[in-house]
Parts: structure tokens; C-alpha cells; sequence
């Protein structure tokens, strides 16, 4: 016998992370408030069957014990020996039809033969044909007073109104990993298996909140009569905190050397879909770290969301290694633009504080000093000359980029070239249009031959004629 079978909850006070749910179900029978129909809702292994077969079993205990049943009397060993017929299991993956829904009606409508009620548990109640949900219904709306449903469901969204409407719904939560912990630590002791505190965390976080999981793969990794993080390591081929640390840094840093590291992961022959799927649960962990310490998780949150998307994309995927790689590319070029769009916007900020002082400020109280500390050095190319108007300067500047901006927008200037204009100052000298940089990034991004093209388009547009002179504020 599995150990799941094996230490499976025969009562409500051994049922693991839904009290609310035991202790409603239990004061309903305790103050015979029995309804015909009840819904079990909630993920995989979170108990939902394990509450049907108690709740069923206690319903019919002839010693009921506070709400729980006896486990003594020849109800409770009949159900535990498989021996009573009036509580049946039905897998309704396996019997879709509206004849196996008939069949059910027909049968139901005879009373129990040993126990109280005859009770009908039907798992994966989703999976019923539309036929067989209206066959259901017949008997929902008017059931038999010796009858009891409980329908159990992972996908809630699958079962029609009609039928949750004469329900009573109770929703099953993922199972907190502090009670899957002592679960196992129990099981543990019971079994005489020594397991490493490493490795339990390993099999809890696996579990991803389901009993049933926990104990699956604890029992998948006894060796002997010990469970520890080496064998897991071993047998699974999880990776080590210490690689996936070096991993997540290196996409948290955009370093292209992860493409380096990619390689060297696939021809080490690793499980790339494993791996993947330890690198979310490490992002995880560390967004939930900065999130205690009141720190900013913005592109770990980016990267938790890629990884996660990719994860999902690989069990459609052709080859789960291409989409486990655009991923990365994915996270390393949406931060270098981040980082480039912070840096114009600096750039923009800083520009207008140079250029646009007060006008009531009076030009002969700006020292030399001050000077050279916003424009350079006297002597650099692009020092305006005291005989420049600046009132004239900035009406110009201003009119002309935003014309210029408007025009490029039009033409389909791209995203990078317009935030560098908007970061930028214009003058006219001649038939001359020069562009102000102060720093390299927004200079660099335009300095080239399509984006001047579009520039040179745009002013044409706006009857402008002349060549374009681009300066680095140096």
C-alpha cells in the first residue's frame, strides 16, 4: 500500500489545512443540517475526496464521536474493508454518458441497503457530457430523502450554473507548507525514515500545495531508510542553489555570458524543463525576500513573469531548449532598453535644467564658473557666445522640436530617436539645423544613417531645407 493510502485522513480532525471546511461539514451533521447536494472545489491533492469519503462514512457511522465518525462499528469497517455498497465512488472522467448518469438515477431511487443514506461521490464532475449534466440535474432539483451528492471538481469553470446552483460549495485551498511539514515529519516518524531538513524543504516546495504531491514524492525519494538532498540531486537532476543563483544574477545584470551558460547546461544534458522550473521557484523565493525587506522587486517581477510565461509555453513547444532561450533573450533585451529610456530621460531632465533657466534671471549674474560648470570649457565647440539672444534661442528650440517630433511620429520615427529629440536642444544657424547632445547614449542612437534620414524627411515635411549638424556636449 502507498504511504498516501496508507496514512490518507479517516477522520475530520486528521484532515490536513482546511479546518474551516471540517468544521462546517462537521456542525452540519452534528446539528442534522444535511443538504442533497454538495460541490468540492479546489486543486489537485488538496483533500477534496479524502473529505467526500469522511463526511460520507461519518453520515452513516452508527457511533458518530463530536462530528467524526466511530471507525468501530460495522459501517465504518464496511467502508474501511470496501464492503459498503451504498457509498459509491464514481471517476466521471471514465463515465461521461448520459446512460451512466441514467443508470445512477435509476439506482438511486431504491433505498440503502445497509447504511442511512446512499451517498454518490462523483470526482472530475467537469468532465461530464452536456447530456449527462441534464440527466444530473433531474435529480439534483428533486433528490431522494435517502440520497446524498458530493460532486468534486478541479475546474469550477467547467460545471454548468444550473448545477452549481443547487450545490453547497465548498472551495479547498492549496495546503500551507508549514502543515505539509509536519505532515511529513509525522509520516517520517512513523515509517522510522530520517530525512534532511534540505531535502524536505525541496519536496514541500515541489508539492506546490498539494498533500497528495508531498507525500508522492516523499515516499519516490526513500533510499534505505533516509531521504537525503544528495540522492534528490542525483535521481532528479535538480540543480544546485549555487548555479541558479549565479543564473538569476547574471539575467537580473543583462550579461550576455548567460548564453555561455545556457550552453554549458545543455551539454551537461540537463532537464532544461526541470531546471526552468527551479529557476522560478528560485526568482520566487527572492521576490519574496525583497518583498519583507520593503525593496524593490521590479525586474525580478519582469523576470518571474518571462520565465513563468516560457514555462507554460513548453508543453506545446517543438523544442522547450528554443523557447527556454528566447526567454533569456527576452529578459536581457527588455533590460538594456530599460536601462537605455532611463538614461535618455536623465538625459532630458538634465538638458532642460541647462537650457531652460528662468528668463527674468539676468545673463551678466551667471559667472564664468558657473559657465563652464553647465556648457564646458570656453574654448569647446559648442560654447554659446554672449552675443547669442537666448530668448531667441529657446522660442526657437522649442517651436522646432516640437514640429520636428509631431513630423517624425507621422512618418514613423521610431520610440528611441523621439525620446532623444525630446532630451536634446535645436538652434539654426544658417541654413544649418544643429542638435545639442549632453551625453553619448541619446547622440549615439541618432548619430546614424536611417535615423538622420527620417530626421532630414521630417524637416523637409515641415519646408525646412538645409543639412543637420548633431554636437556632443562634452
Amino acid at each position: 500500500m502507498s504511504l498516501y493510502l496508507k496514512y490518507r485522513p479517516q477522520n475530520f480532525d486528521n484532515l490536513v489545512g482546511q479546518d474551516f471546511i471540517s468544521e462546517t461539514l462537521r456542525n452540519a451533521i452534528l446539528q442534522d443540517k444535511l443538504v442533497g447536494a454538495y460541490l468540492f472545489t479546489g486543486p489537485r491533492g488538496t483533500g477534496k475526496t479524502s473529505t467526500a469519503r469522511i463526511f460520507a462514512k461519518t453520515i452513516n457511522c452508527l457511533n458518530q464521536k463530536d462530528g467524526n465518525p466511530c471507525l468501530q462499528c460495522e459501517i465504518c469497517e464496511a467502508f474501511a474493508e470496501n464492503r459498503l455498497i451504498d457509498i459509491i465512488e464514481i471517476d466521471a472522467a471514465s463515465y461521461t454518458g448520459v446512460d451512466n448518469i441514467r443508470d445512477i438515477i435509476e439506482k438511486a431511487q431504491f433505498t440503502p441497503s445497509q447504511a442511512k443514506y446512499k451517498v454518490y461521490i462523483i470526482d472530475e464532475v467537469h468532465m461530464l457530457s452536456k447530456g449527462a449534466f441534464n440527466a444530473l440535474l433531474k435529480i439534483l432539483e428533486e433528490p431522494p430523502s435517502h440520497v446524498k451528492f458530493i460532486l468534486a471538481t478541479t475546474e469550477i469553470n467547467k460545471v454548468p450554473e444550473t448545477i452549481l446552483s443547487r450545490c453547497q460549495r465548498y472551495d479547498f485551498k492549496n495546503i500551507d507548507n508549514e502543515s505539509i511539514e509536519k505532515r511529513l515529519l509525522y509520516i517520517a516518524k512513523e515509517e522510522d525514515i530520517k530525512i534532511e531538513k534540505k531535502a524536505l524543504y525541496y519536496i514541500v516546495k515541489n508539492a506546490s500545495g498539494g498533500m497528495r504531491n508531498a507525500i508522492n514524492l516523499f515516499e519516490q525519494l526513500i533510499v534505505g531508510d533516509k531521504i537525503t538532498y544528495e540522492n534528490i540531486v542525483e535521481n532528479l537532476g535538480i540543480t544546485e542553489e549555487d548555479t541558479l543563483q549565479q543564473f538569476f544574477q547574471k539575467l537580473l545584470e543583462n550579461e550576455n555570458s548567460i548564453i555561455q551558460d545556457f550552453d554549458t547546461l545543455l551539454s551537461s544534458g540537463k532537464n532544461i524543463k526541470l531546471f526552468l522550473k527551479d529557476l522560478i521557484f528560485y526568482v520566487k523565493d527572492e521576490i519574496l525576500l525583497l518583498l519583507r525587506e520593503n525593496k524593490n522587486y521590479t525586474k525580478e517581477l519582469l523576470i518571474l513573469e518571462i520565465l513563468d510565461e516560457a514555462y507554460a509555453k513548453t508543453k506545446n513547444s517543438l523544442d522547450e531548449k528554443i523557447t527556454f532561450l528566447s526567454a533569456i533573450l527576452k529578459i536581457i533585451s527588455s533590460g538594456k532598453q530599460n536601462i537605455e529610456i532611463k538614461e535618455i530621460k536623465k538625459e532630458k531632465q538634465k538638458t532642460e535644467e541647462v537650457f531652460y533657466k528662468k528668463e527674468t534671471k539676468k545673463e551678466e549674474n551667471i559667472t564664468n564658473d558657473m559657465i563652464e560648470d553647465i556648457f564646458g570649457n570656453p574654448s569647446d565647440e559648442i560654447f554659446v557666445k554672449k552675443e547669442t539672444k537666448k530668448e531667441e534661442f529657446v522660442q526657437d528650440e522649442s517651436e522646432l522640436k516640437k514640429n520636428l517630433i509631431q513630423e517624425l511620429k507621422k512618418i514613423g520615427g521610431k520610440g528611441v530617436i523621439i525620446l532623444g529629440l525630446e532630451g536634446a536642444n535645436f538652434k539654426k544657424e544658417g541654413e544649418t539645423f544643429i542638435i545639442v547632445f549632453i551625453k553619448k547614449m541619446p547622440y549615439n542612437s541618432i548619430n546614424n544613417t536611417e535615423s538622420l534620414s527620417l530626421i532630414h524627411q521630417a524637416l523637409e515635411n515641415l519646408g525646412h531645407q538645409g543639412k543637420i549638424e548633431l554636437r556632443l556636449l562634452s
